[in-house]
């Protein structure tokens, strides 16, 4: 007949079992956490459109207060002319459309791609604020299988 074991050392190994159990509990845990906790992180382009009276001191503002947002892919500044091609190419299959609108008409912007699990419209309220800056849109890019959105963020 086998030898039971000792009080001391049954207690030694329902201890060492209790610990790995923990430990492997803790592993799953945390595992579930990282993958579920984390949430879908999406892109946002942030599009800042410029007054037409916008001066060279007010587009330094807004391109530093801009960096705040933590932008993944830089700051990207559009000038009214590049806006223009942009159109053109958007609405080459109306060549009417293409008539009815000038260069001139077309604000500068600034565009920029931050990321999250959601977009934070607070962040936004020291930009609206500044000189130059005529209005802010926010797009989340589509990903596979969800389609992008304009993000409502007031003002």
């Amino acid at each position: 007949m086998p030898e039971s074991p000792t009080p001391r050392r049954r207690w030694v190994l329902v201890l060492v079992v209790a610990a790995v159990a923990m430990l492997v509990g803790a592993a799953a845990a945390t595992t579930v956490f990282l993958v579920v906790g984390r949430g879908d992180q999406h892109q946002y382009t942030v599009n800042v459109f410029l007054t037409h009276d916008v001066t060279a001191e007010q587009k330094a503002a807004i391109e530093a207060a801009l960096a705040g947002l933590e932008p993944v892919e830089g700051i990207r500044f559009e000038s009214r002319e590049q806006a223009w091609q942009h159109f053109k190419e958007m609405v080459e299959d109306r060549p009417d459309l293409v008539g009815q609108v000038s260069a001139d008409a077309l604000p500068e912007s600034y565009r920029l791609t931050t990321e999250g699990r959601e977009f934070d419209c607070g962040r936004l309220v020291p930009i609206r604020g500044l000189p130059g800056v005529d209005e802010i849109q926010v797009i989340q890019r589509p990903t596979e299988g969800r389609a992008g959105a304009v993000v409502s963020c007031g003002g």
